[in-house]
């Protein structure tokens, strides 16, 4: 019985196998599902219907709606513009971001940045409770603690006094907020889960996320970067020493394609159209920053934060700074890294230390290092706490800041966004908080790194395992 069992299994693997070939475009992962669905009856099987078989059916006529008109509204505004025009090295990466996946490059924006959850949270409570006409919020984790609670109760109170609020969140990673989204829609407001967790669905899909982190207020304001809501983030948690993120405000023509990105997702999720001159209204100039935000995920034909980030990598000459919590590079990636630091640029890549907020990540970002070290990139291990940031810096002449960290993860199956920043005022304050960082790490050195003990081999070997089949 039990060896039937095994071979109906194993019949039923390779049966899975044409399905595998044709889903995986990337052959190291179609080479590792096709391997554990033949070597691993049933469970390999399981495995690969959960989380490797999985597309998104979305509405694309009305996806393709929203880009049409948004792309109208960013051509005729004043103050925005289709590429850039300067006659630096980098003026042609304006092109390249909007080809791929992004919004025109927009004048006239106003940039804070924050370097610290408690200021940046500070910042939002500010921006809602001067909200008129709506609130949209969307963000990947809001946990029912202390500070879910507190947000929840400020955009509650917003939605009694009648401004539109709408609440996105990603099903898994907000997936023990239900009594703050019940609590939220009692107020009068509006929350929906991103693509929730229902067996059999049409769009059941736990491995396809949600990572964004937004927030527009009257699209005039709006926030992003790498922030949740949860403890955390604010250094309201005893886990971490210090929780080091970077996250920014703008006010400004950029605005409006993140509130384009938030609309998009909200359509998908709650099958609402959001329109009228209020949502979308006429973009004013508001500070001196050239601003082009890039949204990426599963469902584009070419992924732009993949694409931006490999571009970047292949036109540094002087320098490329890279802060990230999870370093998990694909083969492209990699070589691209490797190669900058051979042809003499400046590679750094500042990262969380130990102990790290994800296990698996960890010690699979680690099986790179050795290999990156040998090619003259330079790794630290920030000190200091939590390193959350996605931060990358190229010739002090482009940077991306947002929510795409630099792993398998973010550049295949996660819903991210980025700001590319153009303007010398932004990317100095950028620098000057990765200088400021990197003071406060450890700086890995090839040699003691080699001589680590047998066991941190074997993690590094077994986890990096894994990256393949996300």
């Amino acid at each position: 019985m039990f060896r039937t069992f095994i071979l109906v299994g194993e019949i039923f693997g390779l049966l899975l196998v044409p399905v595998i070939l044709v889903r995986k475009r990337h052959p190291v992962s179609a080479w590792a599902w096709a391997l554990t669905v033949v070597f691993i009856p049933w469970l390999g099987a399981l495995l690969f219907l959960v989380f490797g078989a999985q597309r998104i059916r979305r509405r694309l006529r009305r996806k393709l709606y929203h880009r049409s008109r948004f792309l109208k509204l960013w051509t005729t505004a004043a103050g925005v513009r289709k590429t850039g025009a300067e006659s630096s090295a980098w003026a042609g990466m304006d092109a390249f971001a909007l080809r791929v996946g992004g919004s025109p490059v927009s004048e006239g924006n106003e940039l804070t940045f924050y370097f610290d959850g408690e200021e940046a949270f500070s910042a939002k409570r500010d921006a809602i409770r001067a909200a008129e006409k709506h609130v949209h919020v969307e963000y990947f984790i809001l946990k029912d603690d202390a500070t879910g609670a507190e947000f929840t109760d400020l955009l509650c109170e917003k939605a009694r006094a009648g401004v539109a609020v709408r609440l996105l969140v990603d099903a898994v990673g907000a997936r023990r907020a239900g009594r703050l989204l019940r609590r939220l829609r009692q107020a009068g407001g509006r929350a929906v889960e991103f693509l929730p967790m229902r067996l059999g669905g049409e769009r059941f899909a736990p491995g396809l996320r949600n990572h964004r982190k937004i927030l527009v207020c009257d699209g005039t304001t709006a926030f992003t970067g790498g922030l949740n809501v949860a403890n955390e983030y604010v250094n309201r948690s005893s886990r971490f020493r210090f929780w080091r993120d970077t996250h920014a405000r703008v006010r400004g023509p950029a605005v409006l394609a993140l509130q384009r990105v938030f609309a998009e997702d909200w359509d998908f999720a709650a099958n609402e159209l959001i329109s009228g001159n209020s949502y979308y209204p006429e973009p004013h100039a508001n500070g001196r920053e050239r601003v082009q935000v890039v949204w990426s995920g599963p469902d584009q034909e070419n992924n732009a934060t993949r694409e931006t980030f490999f571009e970047a990598m292949t036109s540094a000459r002087r320098r490329l700074w890279i802060a990230t919590p999870y370093l998990v590079p694909d083969s492209a990636l990699l070589m691209a890294l490797r190669s900058a630091a051979v042809r003499g640029a400046d590679v750094r890549i500042l990262t969380q230390s130990w102990p790290p907020d994800h296990q698996i990540a960890y010690w699979a970002g680690r099986y790179f290092w050795e290999e990156l070290l040998s090619s003259g990139v330079r790794i630290y291990e920030y000190g200091e706490g939590m390193m959350h940031a996605k931060v990358v810096l190229a010739d002090g002449a482009w940077a991306s800041m947002g929510t795409a960290n630099l792993d398998v993860r973010s550049i295949r199956l996660n819903f991210e966004v980025n700001l590319n920043l153009h303007s010398r005022g932004a990317i100095e304050a950028l620098e000057t908080a990765f200088r400021r960082d990197l003071r406060a790490s450890r700086e890995v050195r090839l040699g003691a790194f080699r001589r680590r003990p047998w066991w941190e081999h074997f993690a590094e070997n077994v986890c990096r395992l894994f990256s393949p089949l996300l």
